[in-house]
């Protein structure tokens, strides 16, 4: 028994100190994938088969933990939640507030203890203070857009089933009541009766861009300002200064994207103009509207997607989905003014699966009307991946011109169209 015990401990050893598997993603587009050693406010370093691999900070685009996103399934509420002035969302068990502080429980998975936390007023934004009917959300967004000259209130109508708000000076909020000054008048109502708050706030908080933003499968999301790798935790702390730690295995995405990449479905073009080979009739509207790009989703209202000939030949009918691109119709002018400072554009190019067998489009890419690409993309084609030098660029223009089957299921899939620092 004695010779299994230094056996034993030192399993138990290795296995508490085994890291994350994780999948980080470079600027260039390149990926190291292996278990995360390191990760504070400098580097990440990953242990991959070929040994340690360290990736700057400023060199990072996103770490990615299995699974990649969470299943919420058809969730019958919307969480308990605190969402501070930098635009973090915590979620909570339990709010309670008394002069200029609040005392907050988080609710952290599989955590051995809650965790509670104290947080200045001026670091509070909104507070959803108990879960609302996803039938509510709608509501809640439009009362949360308001630009109120007071706190807000939001209160409980219907049995639950609808929402109201009235303007005035938040008071405490204690287990039982909500302390709130009307037209003068203090009144303290029940707590049950209350979906949440909003501070009033003079003026738009600044804040420092975030570092990397955090998502867990729990609920968090965090605009970090630092982090900091122990064990099994991560501590971090947002950019309005609010400290915390958060498990490590719940996270799925630290994305580091915001001030490194914009994708270009999120800008708005400084001019769009669509030719159809056969002009329309001036009261075609509806015909007008086929021929508009589409942001985000495909040319029929479904994901964007993209296949190379054999996935689309195979039993199972494999295709990539991508979250971010344009579907664009032959003949499409599409002009960008560029943000100062990026240097590359990226994209996946291909026809949309749906059109594989006639869809074939000219490609053109310039910059400052300099050209940048020239190509043909065929509907049998493997989709193209383009990597640009935009360095200097003020005046992106895109033109998705009319191929060899004129066009006949012209529709080009730019998936992943971003420009990168």
């Amino acid at each position: 028994m004695r010779a299994i015990l230094p056996i034993l401990f030192a399993l138990l050893l290795v296995n508490a100190s085994i890291a994350a598997e994780v999948s980080a993603t470079r600027l260039d587009g390149s990926t190291v994938a292996g278990e995360l050693q390191v990760w504070d406010d400098k580097q990440a370093v990953i242990r991959t088969s070929d040994g340690e691999q360290q990736i700057d900070d400023d060199e990072l685009l996103s770490l990615r933990w299995l699974p990649e996103a969470p299943d919420m399934g058809d969730p019958a509420t919307t969480p308990s939640q605190v969402e501070l002035t930098d635009g973090s969302r915590l979620p909570v068990s339990d709010f309670q507030s008394k002069d200029a502080r609040a005392n907050v429980t988080l609710v952290v998975p599989a955590a051995t203890r809650e965790q509670s936390l104290i947080i200045a007023r001026k670091q509070l934004a909104a507070v959803h203070l108990q879960p609302l009917d996803p039938t509510l959300t709608e509501q809640w967004r439009e009362i949360r857009e308001l630009k109120p000259a007071a706190d807000v209130l939001v209160l409980l109508k219907k049995d639950g089933k609808s929402l109201d708000y009235v303007e005035g000076v938040l008071g405490n909020v204690t287990p039982k009541k909500i302390e709130f000054e009307l037209d003068g008048d203090a009144v303290r109502i029940d707590r049950e009766r209350v979906a949440g708050f909003i501070y009033f706030r003079r003026e738009e908080s600044s804040q420092p861009e975030p570092r990397f933003v955090v998502h867990s499968r729990g609920g968090l999301q965090a605009n970090v300002a630092h982090a900091h790798l122990a064990d099994d935790t991560v501590r971090l702390t947002t950019t309005s200064g609010v400290e915390f730690q958060w498990p490590l295995d719940d996270v799925y995405l630290a994305d580091f994207s915001a001030g490194k990449l914009v994708c270009l479905s999120d800008l708005e073009p400084a001019s769009e103009n669509w030719t159809p080979l056969v002009g329309l009739p001036a009261n075609a509207a509806l015909a007008a509207e086929y021929g508009k790009v589409r942001r985000n989703r495909s040319a029929h209202g479904g994901p964007l997607t993209l296949a190379s000939p054999d996935d689309l030949l195979s039993a199972d009918g494999r295709m990539r989905t991508y979250n971010k691109g344009l579907a664009i119709r032959s003949r499409t002018e599409l002009v960008y003014r560029l943000p100062a400072g990026y240097r590359r554009l990226n994209a996946v190019a291909g026809i949309d699966p749906s059109a594989r067998s006639s869809g074939n489009v000219r490609l053109e890419i310039l910059g400052d009307d300099r050209p940048l690409l020239e190509t043909e993309v065929a509907g049998n084609d493997a989709p193209h991946t383009i990597d640009l030098d935009i360095a200097g660029v003020k005046r992106l223009k895109i033109i998705v011109d009319f191929g060899k089957n004129l066009d006949t299921g012209d529709w080009l899939n730019l998936c992943d169209l971003r420009i990168v620092k």
